[in-house]
């Protein structure tokens, strides 16, 4: 009964083992995916979605931001980190998303961040 037990035990142990070290796993790294091209991919998601006449273009600069150009776009963006950068957080806010009237979809949100986090470069990649 005793050898029972300890095969129980010994059973039990290696269940527990196997189940915390097989639900863990590393996230890919956002440099770790296919660089993103500002030119192609993300200046057109700030041009027709935030640097439009009345919001963020160069003539009005609601909140002081303008979305038109690479160098006026990086003054709302922290290179490597989506999260303190103001641009990703208007989007992603939950108290005043922009653009109001029509906030992004998850996919651009997800393609700015993706481009924020591997360094909001201003280059394209080459295939």
């Amino acid at each position: 009964m005793k050898r029972l037990r300890f095969a129980w035990m010994i059973l039990g142990l290696y269940f527990a083992l196997f189940m915390t070290n097989s639900c863990q796993h590393e996230g890919i790294s956002a440099d770790q995916l296919e660089p993103i091209c500002f030119t192609e991919q993300v200046l057109p998601i700030f041009q027709n979605s935030c640097g439009t006449s009345g919001c963020h273009d160069a003539k009005t600069a609601e909140e002081g931001y303008v979305f038109t150009d690479y160098a006026s776009i990086m003054k709302s963006i922290t290179p490597g980190n989506a999260d303190k950068s103001k641009a990703y957080e208007a989007m992603t806010s939950t108290l005043e998303i922009m653009p109001p009237d029509n906030p992004l979809p998850q996919d651009k949100r997800t393609l700015i961040r993706l481009w924020i986090e591997q360094g909001a470069k201003e280059t394209c990649a080459t295939n």
